[in-house]
């Protein structure tokens, strides 16, 4: 089987939701093929472009090869502001290499100002009209001959965020009309989310059913198996394959291989998550199932960094970590549990490999938490920040605005409680928040479209206390950033590839 990652991620590690279904399929005798079209998608663009006009672009053009390169060296993450400036040079080329009247194109990011990525007629306009889309003659000239390599009947691809909707579609038409033979099943991220919709799912409801041959929910192992042909019991945990990741040209500082130990949400109560909106179940596999797993990948692949991308680690495995000397670095989303409140345990992990932790804070009022279901102390919060600042782990913190349990001097309290503890947040994250259009708090709100199509999964509402986004954004632009900028020491979020490079500059070079 021929499993196609497409366009546009963040090029700085592999996918991994196609390396666990490659190997299923491996497991039990089945060929499979993976190409991350994402990356070489985005290196065809980056390298296509042959001419420049202004100044910044001439210097980019010039200096191509060497920012490539720079990317890949640690030396290039002791100095912030050069990283900053060999990105933004890379992502120019990139935004260049397109029709930058209709497209705009970055290193995380896609849209196309004639086509919505959440209306399924204009999907459907996508995929039958690929030849205007700026990806085609990368697929004519790669994926071409990838597809003509597979003997498989299906090719799979993995949608996973909005940003490679309407490359997706793009790729399913063109399939559709170079391989007659071909089957077409779409899965991933994405894919789950739109047919969780009330609705959704059935060839009456489903709009894509000309298009795509199957569409699979959730994961995508066991339905992909009894397509296939196996049948019994079919073990339902793999080491992920990533065999296909030496193949591709990431832009990062050695190997960073994500890994998933858990699905969904252990505590899977906050009333403001998309995900509980979707019900998904939450699953995990035994704390030294997962060890062995990883030692397993360490052996095989021997990265540099390993990507926890549960949703929350779990305190369980957490402490098995603490345990275990892993041979890479690592980073991951934690919650503000109690067990940060020691310091031993905070250099334990540490010990592990552990660089930087994703946490998220969400509000500095604990009011607003408490209503929100967070189950988070500020009290645990503040000492966990110092013992994780002391223990020389990065913090990333994540805040939300606009939620319906906020108002404005709530907004204050979260300013003030972030200056106080400042010394201890190394990144800082604010988002504004989108109302899930399933979720319960949706029932009570008065509503209305925040992006018009029938597969936007969001929505706007008038807020209940009268602080709505534009005073919301207000406030962060004036008055929140000007204020944290005095006397701050925050580290600059890396353009584009934000959390996903953050750990690097904390000066892994000296740690070989």
């Amino acid at each position: 089987m021929l499993l196609i990652f497409p366009p546009v991620a963040k090029p700085c590690e592999p996918p991994a939701g196609v390396a666990l279904l490659s190997s299923a399929l491996k497991s039990h005798g089945l060929p499979c093929t993976v190409y991350d079209a994402s990356v070489e998608g985005l290196m065809y663009l980056i390298e296509s472009v042959v001419d420049a006009r202004d100044s910044w672009s001439l210097r980019a053009l010039k200096n191509r090869d060497s920012i490539l390169s720079d990317l890949k060296s640690f030396d290039l993450y002791t100095n912030v502001d050069r990283y900053h400036q060999r990105v933004y040079d890379l992502n120019k080329l990139l935004s260049i290499s397109v029709d930058q009247t209709r497209f705009k194109i970055s290193l995380s990011d896609y849209s196309d100002n004639q086509l919505s990525c959440v209306d399924s007629q204009d999907l459907l306009k996508s995929a039958a009209s690929f030849e205007e889309n700026p990806f085609f003659s990368f697929f004519e000239q790669k994926i071409r001959p990838q597809i003509l390599a597979s003997n498989s009947e299906y090719i799979g691809i993995s949608l996973c965020y909005l940003n490679q909707a309407l490359v997706s579609f793009a790729l399913a038409g063109w399939i559709k009309k170079n391989f007659k033979d071909k089957k077409i099943i779409m899965g991933g991220g994405l894919i789950s989310s739109w047919m969780a919709r009330p609705g959704f799912g059935d060839k009456r409801n489903n709009p894509f059913s000309d298009l795509i041959d199957l569409m699979i929910k959730g994961e995508g192992e066991q339905p992909l198996l009894a397509l296939l042909g196996v049948a019994g019991t079919i073990r339902k945990h793999y080491v992920p394959d990533y065999e296909f990741a030496k193949n591709h040209r990431y832009l990062a500082p050695g190997t960073i291989l994500p890994f998933r130990a858990s699905i969904g949400c252990y505590w899977s109560k906050c009333r403001f998550c998309p995900e509980k909106a979707e019900t998904r179940p939450y699953s995990t596999k035994s704390a030294a199932m997962v060890l062995a797993d990883l030692k397993t990948m360490n052996q095989l692949y021997s990265p540099k960094v390993v990507h926890f991308i549960d949703n929350a680690i779990t305190p369980a495995f957490l402490r098995q970590l603490s345990k275990t000397q892993l041979g890479f670095k690592w980073y991951g989303f934690v919650r503000f549990e109690r067990q940060f409140l020691s310091l031993d345990f905070c250099h334990d992990l540490k010990k592990s490999g552990c660089e930087m932790l994703k946490l998220g804070l969400e509000s500095g009022d604990q009011a607003v938490l408490d209503k929100m279901n967070k189950g988070t102390d500020l009290g645990v919060v503040a000492k966990t920040l110092k013992n994780l600042k002391k223990a020389g782990i990065l913090t990333y913190v994540y805040l939300l605005f606009g939620t319906s349990f906020e108002d404005e001097a709530a907004a204050c309290k979260t300013l003030e409680y972030i200056q106080v503890h400042k010394a201890n947040i190394d990144y800082l994250n604010l988002a504004v928040f989108n109302l899930p259009k399933f979720s319960e708090d949706a029932d009570d709100l008065e509503t209305h479209e925040f992006y018009h199509g029938d597969l936007s999964l969001y929505l706007n509402f008038v807020h209940p206390r009268g602080w709505e986004r534009r005073k919301v954004k207000v406030f962060l632009d004036k008055k929140f950033k000007k204020q944290l900028a005095i006397g701050s020491e925050f580290r600059k979020n890396p353009a584009y590839f934000s959390s996903n490079h953050a750990m690097f500059f904390n000066r892994l070079e000296d740690k070989k």
